[in-house]
């Protein structure tokens, strides 16, 4: 008996990361006993055969599709892909041998925007006001760093000297 789940939705960016879930309900697996297969367009992703990466891989996931070890005997196979590039885009599909089970995700991969930074996927731009107040607490610092000094210095210069 398969069991086919709905399919999850991943959005992505070019040169980012992103995880793709693939679960067994069943918890506390024993990890000799794992096989998990992830496929996209025909091509081998990452498989995990004795709870085990499985060197056989097609060579545009190498180095680039990880998964969790230590999540495995929870029955957590997620990927993280990472440098997503256009051919990335589509659905990928998770096999968990044990179960009879198939996930489909599908990774969406959209280009660069000016709110992206580096390898991190999207990250939102600072509010208008955040920076406000942060510039405003930033010249309150300056002065009162500067109006400490200036006290200091002008009770050093106002200071009698003791040969008067």
């Amino acid at each position: 008996m398969r069991q086919v789940c709905s399919q999850a939705s991943v959005e992505g960016f070019i040169g980012g990361t992103a995880v793709l879930p693939c679960s067994s309900e069943q918890r506390q697996l024993t990890v000799q006993d794992i096989t998990v297969r992830w496929r996209h367009n025909g091509l081998d992703v990452l498989e995990i055969i004795d709870g085990t990466v499985a060197k056989a891989q097609d060579p545009a996931y190498r180095n680039r599709a990880q998964s969790i070890p230590e999540q495995y005997k929870n029955g957590n196979f997620s990927i993280k892909l990472r440098d997503l590039q256009d051919r990335d885009s589509g659905k990928y599909t998770c096999y968990i041998i044990q179960d009879s089970i198939i996930r489909n995700v599908k990774l969406n991969i959209e280009a660069r925007t000016s709110r992206q930074i580096g390898n991190q996927g999207t990250k939102p731009s600072p509010d208008i006001p955040v920076m406000i107040f942060s510039i405003l607490c930033g010249g309150f610092a300056f002065s009162l760093a500067n109006s400490a000094t200036g006290i200091f210095i002008h009770h050093l210069v106002s200071v009698p000297s003791p040969d008067k």
